[in-house]
């Protein structure tokens, strides 16, 4: 009787590659919370600031690379250089106003220094009637300072320098929450270093 043909042995199936586990996503870090000076002198204020992020109105929404300069008058009020450029027109406005700090009912006020967190500002260009701007929140050391105004939706931040980290701005945005006056998104300016034509 015939022996049947010996069969090759199988050999064991390779076992099929687990996956690796994906590592668990790290969370983005909160941004870190900022303190806000509880007093402003005015002496400490004056100097160059640039607007680096605002809440869009109709009125200024074409207005880039704003830029403030704020110089203390002998008669304690202050002179508002401010600059900025229409890409449009490619024209740049420079114009000059005059600012105070004033009381709740408008009135000037007798000191000028170590002013009440939020100070309320009466700018005016022609005669005694002011539009008011509030600084809401202030770097203890005078490196940025959030305002409101002049319209209820109305706020933007001031900095020293025109480009900042994204970790402050997180930061400056939750400040701005924090405030209940951040009624649309922030819109960030780019960075501007190169000063106005004079």
């Amino acid at each position: 009787m015939a022996t049947p043909a010996t069969l090759p042995k199988r050999g064991k199936r390779a076992a099929a590659p687990v996956a690796a586990k994906p590592a668990d996503a790290v969370p983005a870090a909160a941004p870190a919370p900022l303190s806000s000076a509880t007093s402003l002198d005015l002496e400490r204020f004056m100097g160059l600031w640039y607007k680096v992020a605002k809440v869009d109105e109709p009125q200024d929404a074409l207005r880039t690379r704003e830029r403030y300069e704020f110089l203390q008058r002998y008669d304690g009020g202050v002179r508002v250089i401010a600059t900025s450029y229409d890409p449009l027109s490619n024209r740049w406005d420079r114009r000059q106003d005059y600012m105070a700090p004033v009381d709740a009912k408008g009135a000037a006020l007798a000191s000028h220094y170590q002013l009440t967190m939020p100070v309320h500002f009466s700018i005016s260009r022609f005669g005694p009637f002011g539009v008011s701007y509030y600084v809401v929140a202030l770097d203890p050391y005078y490196q940025w300072a959030m305002v409101a105004g002049p319209g209820a939706k109305s706020l933007f931040i001031l900095s020293r320098r025109s480009d900042l980290e994204p970790e402050l701005r997180a930061s400056l945005e939750q400040l701005a929450s924090s405030t209940n006056r951040l009624k649309a998104p922030l819109h960030w300016a780019a960075p501007d270093q190169d000063p106005p034509p004079r």
